[in-house]
């Protein structure tokens, strides 16, 4: 899978706006190659570009603890964490939409951590903001934040 700047490569004429939300933009990619909603391609593609600008924003290497202790910062998990261990136990306990987690790179705003997975559940398919699962078990930081949702 490519990732980061690179996905854009593949398709010529698409300009990214890297400011704009990720729903955005790929929505934007995939009018601009065609795609229709409920094809295999459109599916496929979203994956991989969900993935592609989680790995762009947040990193891909899971081994490294630096990588881990900014994601926890991030989500304002303020207690020590001096282990990835550690860092995965912390962010078991956060419920926040993955989609808007990229998003909060991409466009500035916090995104909302929710009380519960229930809560978060409720969001997520509202929405529509749904990371596909496969995706998520591939990378060690999504897999820590992974909530069941459907």
């Amino acid at each position: 899978m490519a990732m980061g700047p690179d996905y854009y490569s593949r398709f010529p004429g698409f300009q990214s706006n890297p400011t704009a939300s990720s729903s955005d933009e790929f929505t934007r990619l995939a009018r601009h190659m065609g795609w229709g909603k409920k094809s295999k391609t459109y599916k496929r593609e979203r994956a991989s570009f969900l993935a592609s600008e989680f790995a762009t924003h947040y990193g891909a290497d899971g081994t490294k603890l630096q990588n881990w202790q900014a994601l926890c910062l991030e989500l304002q998990i303020r207690e020590p964490i001096d282990t990835i261990t550690k860092c995965r136990k912390a962010l078991s306990k956060v419920h926040v939409n993955l989609v808007d987690l990229i998003d909060a790179r991409r466009t500035g705003k916090a995104p909302t951590k929710f009380p519960n997975s229930q809560s978060l559940r409720e969001y997520t398919v509202s929405k529509g903001k749904i990371f596909p699962k496969a995706a998520a078990k591939e990378d060690g930081f999504l897999k820590a934040l992974l909530r069941r949702i459907l």
